[in-house]
């Protein structure tokens, strides 16, 4: 199987693993502190290199992880990565990006277990996105996206909360759009 096959496969599985969440983590008792210690150096490593040998393997644990415990709670959002969801052939590493986003609001959880304003856990999840592909652009230039070049003069502006907000208005309420609606 190719690797961007494999990466198109480890997006669908997190989006299905998504929807089957609550039932999933009924299985199982909450995350343990190596767990969440796991996740976050995970998420770190995985923003620094994206393309590194192992990163496939440590997408798939995290998205295991995600889908299976039931203490932390990532909800995808339509917004201002839908076009990364996009990427079908995964030429820019799209689906990469976007499914960093899932990680990087999973660490920021498991960080600011207290913390429960969406904007700023949507946000945080950006910021994971916006680590990985600074480091993705250092080693495939290629991979430019304006969507992101955008949301980075947003970020150096200190705006990225508020573009969250705007574009990703309803995202907090009970019925917000899920990450399949967003692919």
């Amino acid at each position: 199987m190719s690797r961007l096959s494999r990466r198109s496969l480890a997006v669908a599985a997190l989006v299905a693993g998504l929807a089957l969440a609550p039932a999933l983590a009924a299985a199982r008792g909450p995350s343990t502190p190596a767990e969440r210690r796991r996740a976050v150096e995970t998420t770190r490593r995985l923003e620094q290199q994206p393309l590194a040998k192992e990163a496939n393997a440590a997408r798939r644990w995290l998205i295991q992880w995600i889908v299976e415990i039931p203490d932390i709670n990532v909800q995808g959002c339509s917004g201002p990565l839908d076009a990364l969801a996009q990427d079908a052939e995964g030429e820019r590493h799209g689906r990469l990006l976007w499914v960093q986003s899932m990680f990087g609001m999973a660490a920021y959880q498991v960080e600011h277990p207290r913390e429960k304003d969406w904007v700023v856990i949507q946000t945080a999840g950006i910021e994971s996105v916006l680590r990985t592909y600074r480091a993705l652009l250092r080693v495939d230039p290629s991979a430019r996206w304006e969507e992101l070049d955008l949301l980075l003069q947003a970020a150096r502006a200190g705006k990225l909360e508020q573009v969250v907000e705007q574009t990703m208005e309803g995202c907090g309420e009970e019925h917000a759009p899920g990450p399949g609606e967003a692919i």
